[in-house]
Formats: C-alpha cells, structure tokens, sequence
C-alpha cells in the first residue's frame, strides 16, 4: 500500500490520533524488532502487531512502518512514552483460533492435547504463568517418571547381576 504523503502541520494532531499499544509498536519498530519480536515483548500476536502497524500507518499517511516510527522518534514521542501495559482483565494466553483448539484434540503434541504449559522457560513461554492445577500435576508427573525410571535401573542391575 501506498499513501500519498506524510501529514504537514502540528505533529500533535495526528501523533494524538494513536493510541498507547501504537505507539510503543512504532517504538520498538523504531529500535529495528520485527513483527514476532515485537509481539513477544507486548504479548500479544505478530498478526496484531501488523495491525497496529497498518493502522498507524493509515493515521500518520505515510508509507512505511520505518517511516511512521521516524516521524514519532523526530517529535520526541518515544522520549516521554511509559511502556504499554495490556488491559488486566484480558486473559493473558488468547487463542488465535478458538475453532482450531476446539476442531480435534486428538491432533498436537501432548501438551496441546491437555492444555499444560511445560514446567519450565521456552522461546514461545519465557515466563512461568501456571495455574494451580499445572503447578500440582508437575511435581506429581515428575515423581512418577522418577520412580519409573529408578525401577528399570534397578530392573537392569538385577538382571545383570543374575548373568554372572
């Protein structure tokens, strides 16, 4: 898409036009993240960033994502900008597709199939945000694969030791 030129006059009129999540997707954009970069940070999906993005860009009336988040960073809008926060009554983990989650439990990894978040940090869960259930099933789990695995070490050492 193409927009025919950038907005002339007072910045704080169109600048005032974007909201808090825009703005700080225009920041990091700013400090050269890309889409799923920026999503991790925020929280939210990379197809929501590029919305944001797309309209910010049909605010400001320019081009490009670079080109929107130089016009904030030249009017000094990154300089007083507290970083954006997600409203706290928004569940923290939104499916993208709740169709999807629902369509065959019987497809996916384990973990999709029950619904629990590995006990420890990933690239896609960098942050702990069990539940109840999952910080009582984990310690459980992992008793339980424990004693499995001491009883074939021990299982193999009485059969080595009925060989000789």
């Amino acid at each position: 898409m193409y927009y025919s030129r950038p907005v002339q006059g007072d910045p704080d009129n169109y600048i005032s036009l974007l909201s808090a999540a825009q703005i700080e997707t225009l920041r990091h954009v700013f400090e050269h993240k890309n889409s799923k970069e920026i999503a991790r940070l925020m929280d939210v999906s990379p197809h929501t960033v590029d919305e944001r993005v797309r309209r910010s860009l049909k605010k400001l009336n320019v081009s490009n994502r670079v080109e929107a988040a130089t016009i904030l960073a030249r009017n000094g809008v990154f300089d007083d900008v507290t970083p954006y926060q997600p409203l706290t009554y928004q569940s923290l983990h939104l499916a993208d597709d709740p169709a999807d989650d629902e369509a065959d439990p019987g497809h996916g990894s384990l973990w999709q199939v029950f619904k629990i978040g590995l006990p420890f940090p990933t690239a896609s869960q960098p942050i702990n945000r069990h539940g109840l259930m999952e910080r009582i099933i984990w310690p459980i789990l992992i008793a339980f694969v424990t004693i499995l695995a001491f009883s074939a070490l021990y299982s193999i050492l009485v059969g080595l030791g009925r060989l000789t």
